[in-house]
């Protein structure tokens, strides 16, 4: 809970503050799907632990709820974290301490304390010229993006350090879907 703390009593005035903890609490979610520049999805693959770059359009493995968290101390972009539902089991999508993307079985907390999280990356405007592509920074890997990875002929979801220089490896669209 928040904890209430006296600042300082002036002139008859009490001035309180509230103490509250750093942290990420989940106010809203959207449904999208993740293009990048080669206009492949993003789509997970649980059982193998990975996402990747796909041409065919596998709604299961590409449909993303994508969650929105407001932060008491961040304003480096909208947080979000990325989960995903596949044969009835919903999944989390994180980074690890190895930089890599990972996915374990259940949703996301609804509030995650602190400043830093494996699960909760910032999501940026990749080019003011095109308000539809984003990057996304990891907030437990400062300066890392998701990105995707050449791996023997496959486009892989990863991390990669940003460069000053432009990374199309960075940049996303993502398309919101609307139930109907």
């Amino acid at each position: 809970g928040d904890n209430i703390k006296i600042c300082n009593e002036e002139f008859g005035t009490l001035l309180l503050t509230v103490n509250d903890l750093e942290s990420w609490n989940e106010f809203g979610f959207f449904k999208a799907v993740i293009v990048n520049t080669f206009r492949e999805f993003l789509a997970v693959f649980p059982e193998n632990d990975q996402a990747e770059f796909i041409e065919e359009h596998q709604i299961e493995r590409i449909s993303f709820l994508m969650k929105i968290y407001r932060s008491t101390s961040s304003d480096d972009g909208i947080s979000v974290a990325f989960t995903i539902i596949i044969n009835g089991e919903i999944y989390s999508m994180f980074c690890t301490d190895q930089m890599q993307i990972a996915f374990k079985k259940g949703d996301c907390p609804a509030r995650i304390d602190g400043n830093t999280s494996n699960m909760i990356f910032f999501k940026k405007i990749f080019n003011k010229s095109d308000p539809d592509v984003f990057s996304f920074e990891s907030s437990l890997q400062k300066g890392y993006y998701l990105a995707f990875i050449e791996e023997n002929g496959r486009r892989k979801l990863g991390l990669k350090k940003g460069q000053d220089d432009v990374d199309n490896t960075q940049a996303f669209d993502v398309h919101l879907e609307t139930d109907s």
